[in-house]
């Protein structure tokens, strides 16, 4: 059963990545945060502008539609489509962490205004099938936020070896 401390614990997590990434790429220049480990993959920029579209985009929406609709369907998003069609590399990745980590903070505010029972409302994600609050929250966390702290730090020791 899902109790406040869960959510608690989930607008931690969630709260945590901004400034993560930020000490990950503090004092960086904007050629070591475009650099690409190898061609046609995303460097450190990329990742952080894609956050921040995901974020605005795509977390933000799903949660609203979420927990203001009866069961909505979400679109689809190409994030490949996406990242060509703005031109992720050469887009500003300060400018980027700096809008995420404003995002995300109004991500956990209105989170936090939802009482625990609404956490169980559902959507219906296009691939994923129907998914509630609670559910996109920890997917959000776990596979999406992770895999892309992981990726930069894994560029991040690539590049620079300390």
């Amino acid at each position: 059963m899902f109790e406040a401390r869960d959510k608690g614990r989930l607008l931690a997590n969630l709260k945590s990545l901004p400034h993560e990434l930020h000490d990950l790429v503090v004092g960086m220049s904007d050629d070591e945060l475009r650099w690409r480990p190898i061609p046609n993959k995303w460097s450190i920029a990329e990742i952080v502008v894609h956050l921040r579209d995901v974020e605005r985009e795509v977390f933000q929406v799903r949660l609203r539609q979420t927990l203001l609709e009866d069961r909505p369907t979400f679109a689809a998003w190409d994030q490949e489509r996406v990242a060509v069609d703005r031109d992720y590399l050469a887009q500003s990745a300060t400018a980027a962490l700096d809008e995420f980590g404003t995002l995300r903070e109004q991500t956990v505010a209105f989170l936090d205004t939802a009482p625990v029972d609404q956490w169980q409302r559902v959507g219906v994600h296009p691939s994923r099938g129907e998914k509630s609050v609670e559910e996109m929250v920890t997917w959000q966390i776990k596979s999406h936020d992770l895999s892309h702290l992981v990726q930069i730090k894994d560029i991040l020791r690539i590049k620079m070896p300390w």
